[in-house]
C-alpha cells in the first residue's frame, strides 16, 4: 500500500469514530461517509482527493481562505476538494469534515474523537 492510501484510510478510520458518521466502501474503492443518512462528503483513494459539499458563501470562503479547491468531479459541481497526501492534509481534511458534520447537527462546538492522533491538526 503507497504511503498515500496509508493516509486515505488512515482518514476513513478516524471518520468512522465519530457519532453517527457511516462509511461506505464502494466496489470501485470510492469512501461515502454520511452522517444520519445526509452525504458529509467522498474520499476518492485512486485521486488522492476528498470532496465535500459545500455551497454558496461558505464554499468561496473556503477556496478564498486557501482552505480547499473547486471540486473537479464534474464542471457544474458546487462541493471543495482537498488532497489527502500526508499528515497535513488529514488534518485540514478532518477540519473540513468536522465543518460539514458541524453544520448538519447545527451544533457549533467542533467534534474531535477522543483517540484521534490529529487532535492537533
Amino acid at each position: 500500500m503507497s504511503p498515500a492510501a496509508d493516509f486515505v484510510s488512515e482518514l476513513a478510520n478516524e471518520l468512522s469514530t465519530w457519532p453517527g458518521v457511516a462509511i461506505d466502501h464502494r466496489d470501485d474503492g470510492t469512501i461515502v461517509v454520511s452522517y444520519m443518512r445526509a452525504g458529509l462528503g467522498v474520499i476518492y483513494p485512486g485521486r488522492k482527493v476528498a470532496e465535500l459539499p459545500f455551497s454558496g458563501a461558505e464554499r468561496e470562503a473556503l477556496i478564498e481562505h486557501g482552505n480547499a479547491e473547486p471540486a473537479a468531479a464534474t464542471p457544474a459541481s458546487t462541493g471543495v476538494d482537498h488532497s489527502v497526501r500526508g499528515p497535513g492534509d488529514i488534518a485540514a481534511v478532518l477540519e473540513l469534515f468536522d465543518q460539514r458534520y458541524r453544520d448538519i447537527r447545527g451544533d457549533d462546538t467542533p467534534f474531535k474523537s477522543p483517540d484521534s492522533t490529529f487532535k492537533d491538526g
